[in-house]
C-alpha cells in the first residue's frame, strides 16, 4: 500500500498583511512513500493557494514541490552520498504527525 495523507489538522490561522498563515499537522498512513509525492494544495487547509510551506522534519526530510503541488520527501545522505528521493529507496513513512506552517492567499 502506498503512503497517503490520513488527516490534515489546522491548529491556528491568522492574517498577516494580505497573506494567510496556517499552522497545523499532517498525519500520514504508515507505508511506502509514493513516487513523486502526495498531492497537497491550499484547499487542504482552506486557503486559495500556497506561496510558501515549511514542513518540520519527521522520520524523513519533507519538502513542498511548488511546481507540482505535492509534498515529497528525501532520505538524508550519509557521509559521501547524496540525498535520495525516498521512493527510489523504498523507504516507509511511520504513522505520526508532521508539522507545517503555510503562508498563502485567498479564501479562508
Amino acid at each position: 500500500m502506498a503512503a497517503a495523507i490520513n488527516t490534515v489538522t489546522v491548529t491556528s490561522r491568522t492574517v498577516f498583511g494580505n497573506k494567510r498563515i496556517v499552522i497545523g499537522y499532517i498525519n500520514f498512513t504508515a507505508s511506502t512513500w509514493t513516487l513523486g509525492g502526495l498531492a497537497f494544495t491550499g484547499n487542504n487547509v482552506g486557503i486559495g493557494g500556497i506561496d510558501y510551506m515549511i514542513i518540520a522534519p519527521g522520520d524523513l526530510q519533507y519538502f513542498y514541490d511548488y511546481t507540482n503541488g505535492k509534498i515529497d520527501a528525501v532520505l538524508c545522505g550519509t557521509a559521501g552520498s547524496n540525498d535520495v528521493q525516498v521512493a527510489a529507496n523504498g523507504a516507509t513513512v511511520s504513522t505520526g504527525n508532521v508539522y507545517f506552517m503555510i503562508i498563502g492567499y485567498g479564501k479562508g
